[in-house]
């Protein structure tokens, strides 16, 4: 990816890069979290809300390939406002589906309409990738809404019990994001719709455009057999050792598998999105943001200009690893204090590392930053404070952070296998 130039930015790339945000941000919250319950939902099954909860990695898993598929049919096309109307078009879809849930009273509708949700923001998120990370201002944009998204669903209890009544039911996405995505998304199409680009350097033979898409599929399907095989391991019962450390190997060697399918070193991404968002499930949860939500806002936009200026992704990984350690004392000590702390070391990691992503290939950086809200094997280890509803059992308090340690060294020992199989790229490639 080449080095972004320092320009002033105008009106124009001030509204594309608060567009993009905007749009991240909602297709992000489809993918990452729950749909919505309505007011008057029958909420009052556990087996309902069970049922939704295990939807929600599966829609995730889903939601990131149909990006890719999005991102790489989006890639070829020279008309820039065929791709904002593409994007538009996902958002509208999100929205109808989000009113039209909003008047539900069946639970039984909610699952699928959590995977409607992810599949509409799916198509947001891949076309809008493609739009937005070709251009500086819209990138930053993009990548904060990415950040944003996924400190929020990490750091925030979405389910506190097997009961709807009691959940939060706050952890959804917004209607006036949606509606503030729609809009903005529908001027910019309409900005853009007389551009036109240059068409996209060819590529190799050996650069299938196809193996984004296949990448995405190994990773996400991977991830999500890894994890909910762990939940039932330790459903009912104590789940062991060595059921961990398997996990952990499917989810380094997925990884791995995912990032030599992608061209050149843009798997690089990929092995730093799983191992920040293992790291970032070893902490525990609370009820809400509150105030923090504009710290996150300003240390995220930070970490992530940091991140397009100077990121690397060794320094994402220590900074991964930094978490776990974290995670492994923060029991010690006063839990306000800790949480905020917890917050703000997640959001300059996740922030660095978007920041750091550097592609020659645009559906692999769709790839990588999505890659961030795929289901983690930490989700299946019950804890005190991880406040996810898998099992009857609860684990000790370090596994977590252990588990997504171990998952940071093996994706550590990827990427430099990944760097000595695969040449550096040049520091003038251009990102087509």
């Amino acid at each position: 990816m080449r080095r972004y130039r320092r320009t002033v930015p105008k009106i124009g790339d001030g509204l594309d890069a608060v567009t993009a945000f905007a749009g991240s941000a909602a297709a992000g919250m489809s993918l990452f979290l729950p749909f919505t319950f309505g007011a008057g939902a029958e909420d009052n099954s556990p087996y309902h809300v069970t049922s939704l909860i295990n939807s929600v990695p599966r829609a995730a898993a889903l939601g990131l390939i149909v990006a890719v598929v999005v991102a790489v049919l989006a890639r070829p096309i020279n008309r820039p406002g065929l791709i904002w109307l593409t994007a538009t078009a996902g958002a509208a879809a999100l929205a109808v589906n989000y009113f039209v849930g909003r008047t539900m009273v069946s639970a039984d509708v909610l699952t699928t309409q959590n995977y409607i949700d992810s599949l509409c923001g799916g198509v947001l998120f891949g076309a809008l990738g493609i739009c937005a990370w070709r251009m500086r201002w819209p990138a930053t944009g993009f990548a904060l809404g990415v950040v944003v998204v996924f400190v929020y669903g990490e750091v925030v209890a979405v389910f506190t019990s097997n009961s709807a009544a009691t959940a939060d039911k706050s952890a959804h996405t917004p209607v006036w994001l949606i509606v503030a995505a729609v809009v903005l998304l529908a001027v910019n199409t309409l900005r853009h719709r007389h551009g036109v680009m240059l068409p996209a350097v060819p590529r190799l033979a050996a650069d299938l455009p196809i193996s984004p898409i296949v990448a995405a599929t190994v990773v996400s399907l991977s991830l999500l057999v890894a994890t909910e095989w762990l939940g039932r391991e330790f459903d009912g019962r104590r789940g062991n050792f060595w059921q961990i450390a398997l996990a952990v190997a499917i989810t380094v060697v997925a990884a791995f598998a995912a990032a030599t399918l992608l061209p050149g070193r843009d798997g690089a991404g990929v092995l730093v999105a799983v191992s920040v968002a293992a790291a970032a499930d070893s902490l525990g949860d609370a009820s809400g943001l509150g105030w923090h939500l504009v710290l996150v806002l300003v240390v995220g936009a930070a970490a992530v200009l940091a991140g397009l200026r100077w990121g690397t992704s060794w320094g994402v990984l220590l900074g991964a690893a930094v978490i776990c350690v974290f995670a492994s004392v923060a029991q010690r000590f006063p839990w306000s204090y800790t949480w905020t702390a917890g917050t703000i070391l997640v959001t300059c990691v996740a922030g660095l590392a978007v920041g750091s992503i550097r592609v020659s290939y645009l559906p692999s950086a769709v790839l990588g930053l999505g890659a961030l809200y795929l289901p983690s094997i930490l989700w299946s280890i019950p804890t005190g404070d991880r406040q996810w509803p898998t099992s009857t059992t609860v684990a000790d308090e370090s596994t977590p952070a252990r588990a997504a340690l171990a998952i940071i060294v093996g994706a550590a020992a990827g990427l430099l296998l990944l760097y000595r199989i695969r040449p550096a790229a040049s520091e003038n490639a251009t990102v087509s």
